[in-house]
């Protein structure tokens, strides 16, 4: 089976922790600001978008809408959200992810097809949940997460 964008758009982090939802969203807030750079530009080919970066959008108790623009936020690469639920007795489950909107490229010659698909924004995107991964673990060592697709 061919991994298709949109196989790989639905590329989530899953955590459980003891960590409060605000303690968990604070620290999604904070490895947004660490991953910068990556990816192809979207405006030319092949170069790399050294400016990208994550920013928040919308923000609630227990949701944050983010998204991933090209540098100085002149084009919008792909948006996710990450929530936190309580369960009342002490867990915290966090996801993050799931590309919902993203923009594709593919190389042609002469109009055919010639590779797969890429996703605008998804090398700073894989960085930063492998990045919020991290981050969850030293705060809270028997956190459990995982980063993968969704069966």
């Amino acid at each position: 089976m061919a991994i298709t964008a949109k196989n790989r758009a639905q590329l989530t982090l899953r955590a459980t922790t003891k960590l409060s939802q605000k303690n968990a969203l604070d620290l999604v807030r904070a490895a947004a600001g660490e991953v910068r750079g990556g990816g192809a530009s979207l405006l030319t080919s092949g170069v790399q978008n050294l400016g990208a970066q994550i920013h928040i959008e919308v923000a609630s108790a227990n949701r944050l809408g983010m998204s991933i623009t090209s540098g100085k936020r002149v084009v919008e690469l792909c948006t996710f959200s990450a929530e936190a639920v309580g369960d009342g007795e002490g867990t915290t489950t966090l996801r993050v992810g799931g590309l919902e909107t993203y923009r594709t490229s593919q190389p042609t010659y002469m109009f055919i097809p010639v590779g797969p698909k890429s996703i605008a924004g998804y090398d700073p995107y894989k960085r930063f949940l492998n990045h919020l991964a991290a981050a969850l673990a030293r705060a809270d060592s028997q956190a459990t997460v995982s980063v993968d697709t969704p069966n």
